[in-house]
């Protein structure tokens, strides 16, 4: 990581989470996984608002996008994504990442059903580290 002061993003584990790290942003497997791939996309650089982001961060943003949105296709069948920017509680720019998907995957010995729902952050266990680390290690 090439983050001075990850403190204020520890929640997320960016050290042990982290899938891709861009100039500005860094891609995180969500410990909640409401539909198989999900991630958080960390600004690297604390602030409060969207609006306080540099131009240079904004740019760089539609090539993480990209880059994620390709490897959900190739890696799970994704068909379309939902994204979410809420702040409620962790008061710093970051997007949650949802892949949604027409049909049952079977990976990880589980079986991933898109319920086709609005992602609920409440409702969904957070996974063991060791099956985590095999969702990580197969988007890397």
């Amino acid at each position: 990581m090439k983050v001075e002061n990850l403190e204020f993003m520890k929640k997320f584990r960016p050290e042990e989470l982290c899938i891709k790290e861009f100039k500005y942003w860094i891609v995180c497997i969500r410990q909640k996984q409401t539909t198989l791939g999900d991630v958080v996309i960390l600004l690297k650089r604390e602030t409060e608002n969207v609006s306080g982001m540099l131009p240079e961060e904004g740019a760089e943003f539609p090539e993480v996008i990209k880059w994620y949105e390709e490897l959900c296709r190739e890696k799970f069948g994704a068909i379309k994504f939902n994204y979410m920017i809420m702040m409620m509680k962790d008061p710093f720019v970051h997007y949650h990442a949802f892949p949604r998907y027409d049909k049952v995957i079977n990976l990880f010995d589980m079986e991933w059903k898109d319920n086709n729902t609005l992602s609920n952050f409440a409702s969904t266990e957070v996974l063991n580290d060791k099956l985590l680390f095999k969702i990580r290690d197969y988007m890397k």
